[in-house]
């Protein structure tokens, strides 16, 4: 066991420094301490575009799966920046979104992707949650059968709620053996309230009290996981991440101290 900042962190393995920052291990997850939001986007970027091209280089397609929220911002601006990577040959999916039938489209996480990515990018084709479907469960259905024609996941990028949870897979309200691969959920009043103060949904001035979401079984079964969390408002999620000893349903997220993939951290972010 090793001690950083004070705090007892039984899954923490501190590693070596680099010219980016602290570098260390969250369970089986590297974890990257990135100098700022923007150092962490431009440096994840980097990483996953360099991820894709490889991938690329072995197989004609792949699928990816990309996250909404303030926290995905600089990594989104900075991938859709990136050179050299043939978005054609790419399959992209939104992991989740609200649900909600009268909410304004311009609200909803698949508005903020497309914004900040697929419209800059144009990929071979993008799947969204349809957030206004008549029917939250037939849609869950709709949207899983969609994922499981297409095979497994190539490359995730995901963030971290202030919940603890991973997509709108919430606190105890998460099987990590579920046999769906899509669900329709309830959002926690963490996440609610965290996301009520998002730049990209404050103005709404609500969030709905539904989602659907992609599942842990689906989203741990990528080949290859990044996560992004910058900002100080992750950093207590992240204290009671790290001290835990094995995943648990309190902190969904915990789960990917058994995943072999990298955590970009920034110095707000980061509890080491």
């Amino acid at each position: 066991m090793r001690v950083a900042m004070g705090r007892r962190y039984d899954t923490i393995d501190l590693g070596r420094q680099d010219a980016w920052g602290a570098m260390v291990r969250y369970g089986k997850t590297v974890v990257v301490v990135c100098l700022d939001a923007k150092d962490l986007g431009r440096r994840a970027a980097a990483d996953v575009a360099a991820k894709i091209r490889e991938l690329l280089s072995q197989q004609d397609e792949i699928r990816m799966v990309f996250a909404a929220g303030e926290s995905q911002i600089t990594f989104l601006d900075a991938l859709a920046a990136e050179p050299r990577v043939d978005w054609k040959r790419i399959v992209c999916f939104n992991m989740d979104d609200f649900y909600d039938p009268g909410m304004p489209e311009e609200f909803t996480c698949a508005s903020q992707t497309r914004k900040q990515l697929y419209d800059k990018v144009r990929p071979k084709r993008v799947h969204v949650v349809a957030y206004n479907a008549p029917d939250p469960e037939e849609e869950a259905k709709r949207f899983e059968s969609i994922v499981r024609e297409g095979g497994g996941i190539d490359i995730l990028c995901q963030g971290i709620g202030t919940s603890g949870h991973l997509a709108l897979n919430e606190p105890h309200e998460t099987d990590f053996e579920d046999k769906s691969w899509v669900r329709v959920v309830r959002l926690a009043e963490q996440s609610k309230i965290q996301l009520r103060d998002d730049p990209n949904f404050k103005a709404l001035g609500y969030i709905p009290e539904m989602g659907i979401t992609m599942t842990i079984p689906l989203l741990v079964s990528a080949r290859h996981i990044f996560t992004m969390v910058p900002l100080g408002l992750k950093r207590p999620i992240l204290e009671r991440l790290f001290a835990l000893k094995s995943p648990s349903d309190e902190l969904p997220a915990s789960i990917l101290s058994q995943c072999d993939g990298t955590l970009y951290l920034d110095r707000d972010s980061s509890p080491i």
